[in-house]
C-alpha cells in the first residue's frame, strides 16, 4: 500500500528561514546513544541537542599501561544539530569536561567534531535510507590529532519493530596510529512498546573496537532519555563505559 500523501504544508523544501511546520514533526530521532549513527537528518529549520549527561569510563583504556587505567568521568559530551535545509543537517559536537578522580584533575576537553549529513536516498522497504557524511575532528590539545574523512550511513526498517543501521567509511589522521582508519559499525534496534526501544551495536575505528547496548525512551514528541553501556574490545577503548543521556529538539 502506498504511503499516505503529506499535507501540503509538509511538502516542498524547508530551511532555517522557512522551518518545517510543527504539525509535520514526528517523534524525535537521534544518533545517540548508538555508536552507529542514523542516516536520518533532523527536520529542516529545527535544532536538536543530544547530550551524554554523564559517562563513567571504567578501567582506563585497553591500550594504556596498568598504572594509567584510572576511571574517567565525562560530563556533557554534546552534539548540537541544525536542520539547514531539507535533507541536510549540520552538526558540531564537543566533550565539555573529563575528570580523572585518581589524579584530581581534568583531562583536556575536545576534540571538536564537525560534520554535514546529506540524505540523498530516503529509502523504503528493502531500499536503504542513505546519507553521505563528510566529517572532521579538530584537536584542542596536543594529545589529540586532526582526523577527517567521508562516511556513508545506511538504514533499513525491517518490520516487526526492528531497525538496522550500518556505517562505513575512512578517517585520515595526522598521527600514525593508524594514518588511515577504516570505520565500520552496525546497530540493531527493537521497539518494545510505545516509544521504548532497546539496541545492540558494534563499532570499530582502526584498532579501536567496542560493543554497546542500552535503551531509549521518548518522553513526548521532542524529548528522549537514554541509558546503557559500551564495552571496549581492543585499542584505546575503555573497558566499560556506562552512560546516561538526554536529547531535546526545538
Amino acid at each position: 500500500m502506498p504511503a499516505p500523501a503529506l499535507p501540503p504544508q509538509c511538502q516542498g523544501t524547508h530551511s532555517l528561514w522557512d522551518p518545517l511546520p510543527e504539525v509535520c514533526l514526528q517523534t524525535i530521532d537521534t544518533d545517540r546513544p548508538h555508536q552507529t549513527d542514523t542516516p536520518h537528518v533532523i527536520p529542516a529549520g529545527h535544532t536538536q541537542v543530544e547530550s551524554a549527561l554523564a559517562e563513567l569510563a571504567l578501567g582506563g583504556t585497553l591500550g594504556a599501561p596498568p598504572g594509567e587505567r584510572a576511571a574517567h568521568v565525562v560530563l556533557f559530551a554534546d552534539a548540537y544539530k541544525f536542520g539547514v535545509v531539507s535533507h541536510v543537517e549540520g552538526e558540531v559536537a564537543f566533550k565539555h569536561a573529563e575528570y580523572v578522580p585518581a589524579s584530581g584533575r581534568f583531562a583536556p576537553p575536545g576534540p571538536v567534531s564537525a560534520r554535514v549529513k546529506w540524505s540523498f536516498v530516503e529509502g523504503g522497504g528493502w531500499v536503504p535510507a542513505l546519507t553521505f557524511v563528510p566529517w572532521v575532528f579538530v584537536p584542542v590539545a596536543p594529545s589529540q590529532s586532526l582526523r577527517a574523512g567521508p562516511l556513508l550511513f545506511a538504514g533499513w526498517e525491517l518490520g516487526e519493530r526492528l531497525e538496522l543501521e550500518v556505517n562505513v567509511g575512512t578517517l585520515l589522521s595526522t598521527r600514525p596510529k593508524p594514518p588511515v582508519a577504516l570505520v565500520a559499525a552496525s546497530a540493531l534496534t527493537l521497539t518494545l512498546v510505545g516509544t521504548l526501544r532497546v539496541f545492540v551495536d558494534a563499532y570499530t575505528t582502526g584498532e579501536d573496537a567496542a560493543l554497546g547496548t542500552g535503551a531509549l525512551l521518548a518522553l513526548g514528541r521532542d524529548v528522549q532519555v537514554d541509558a546503557g553501556t559500551y564495552v571496549g574490545l581492543s585499542g584505546e577503548e575503555p573497558v566499560a563505559t556506562p552512560f546516561l543521556g538526554l536529547s531535546v529538539r526545538r
